[in-house]
């Protein structure tokens, strides 16, 4: 008589017991249902820290509180290997020739050698100032300052005021000393004046290229800004900053990005408590289930031992059966967890005091749908693994000894 090969003897035994194998089913399908459901927000959250990490500008400036900034000392620190993009400022006051200012409202009486003085941004590039990276400011025409290149951006209102458009040659001139920059760029906008003097008014504002604003103010510079390319890498470039200058003072920007980026933190170590949790839980109850399943077998796994069947044999036979109960499970839960994602990312992101965050929903890849599954047949093989071991470790005699 022909034996039944491991693959008939796996699905008879399963069909000749199917609550069993149900059972089995709906509890596997419970584990992949809760790991695919994290895997979900878990995905979200590491797009979203690396989207912050590498969105941010995370940056800082340099200053000389002491002194004067010298152009050297902040080229210096522009070579730095963790600074990708770098801004040297210029500021100072200068006298626009034959325009106008726009009247403000201050209030602040200025005696006449000061009344027509514009504030003067010298830059490298005015899209790193902190007014246009933070939106304050937006370009309506033109281009933004180059590190090369001599030009000014000018207030919309104060074009207007003086029939001015990219292109119109704006005159400036300050200690003695007169420059002559075209405008290439007018933008809109506005932003606090402390001192409220109508130099510091956003409308009257003008931002040139660094050259121009040092032959009027003079060599020595104002603040340098410097960014890396990620938020992970600014820690590094402020200690490679501190020490190749001692002498300048360092203001970092990690504030304004470091709240979401801890909540994210605080949201990823949940997850992870309950990816272990999940796994523990599904672990032990699998465990716990197929023990009772194994023994109910022991007759089976007995009468197999007396034909000649192997332990091996024996193993790959229960493998088989649990690979088929867990793909039944794993389509289950795949299902079921890309449809709870969603309702998990709201509750975990609804503990957070950020607004964004608690606005989010998880849209999982399929790399972390992938992997959860993957740990879904671990867990299911390590529990089959613990529940045979103690039958298994006996002898053919020994087991056959239970069932006669």
């Amino acid at each position: 008589m022909k034996s039944l090969s491991i693959w008939r003897r796996s699905w008879y035994s399963l069909i000749r017991r199917p609550r069993r194998a149900l059972l089995l089913t709906l509890l596997m399908a419970v584990v992949f249902t809760a790991l695919i459901s994290q895997s979900g927000v878990r995905a979200q959250v590491a797009g979203i820290s690396e989207a912050i990490n590498s969105g941010v500008n995370a940056g800082f400036t340099a200053r000389n509180a002491g002194g004067a900034l010298t152009l050297k000392q902040a080229e210096k620190l522009s070579h730095l290997p963790q600074v990708k993009r770098s801004a040297l400022e210029k500021e100072t006051l200068a006298k626009p020739e034959g325009v106008r200012l726009v009247t403000t409202a201050s209030g602040v009486q200025l005696d006449a050698e000061f009344a027509g003085d514009a504030g003067i941004i010298g830059t490298t590039n005015s899209q790193l100032h902190p007014s246009f990276m933070g939106r304050l400011y937006r370009l309506e025409d033109g281009k933004h300052l180059a590190p090369r290149g001599q030009g000014a951006l000018i207030h919309r209102e104060f074009a207007q005021r003086n029939g001015l458009r990219v292109g119109s040659q704006l005159h400036l001139s300050a200690n003695g000393n007169a420059t002559t920059v075209p405008v290439v760029g007018i933008f809109s906008g506005k932003t606090e004046n402390p001192g409220g003097l109508p130099a510091g008014a956003s409308e009257n504002q003008i931002f040139t290229d660094l050259a121009s604003s040092q032959r009027l103010g003079g060599k020595e510079l104002t603040t340098a800004r410097y960014f890396t390319e990620d938020a992970n890498s600014l820690p590094a470039a402020l200690r490679a900053a501190k020490q190749a200058d001692s002498q300048l003072s360092f203001e970092s920007n990690a504030a304004q990005f470091a709240g979401v980026l801890a909540t994210l933190s605080g949201v990823n170590k949940l997850l992870t408590a309950l990816a272990v949790g999940v796994s523990a839980a599904g672990l032990a109850a699998l465990v716990l289930i197929m023990i009772f399943w194994i023994r109910g077998r022991t007759r089976e796994i007995g009468v197999l031992l007396a034909v000649g069947k192997t332990k091996v044999n024996i193993l790959g036979q229960l493998a088989l059966e649990s690979a088929f109960l867990a793909l039944v499970g794993s389509v289950i839960g795949a299902t079921l967890g890309y449809l709870l994602s969603g309702k998990v990312s709201s509750l975990v992101f609804a503990k957070s005091a950020s607004p964004s965050l608690s606005a989010l929903s998880a849209s999982g890849s399929i790399g972390s749908i992938l992997a959860a599954l993957v740990l879904g047949y671990v867990i299911t093989f390590a529990a089959l693994l613990l529940a045979t071991a103690p039958l298994l470790r006996q002898t053919p005699r020994a087991i056959l000894a239970k069932i006669s």
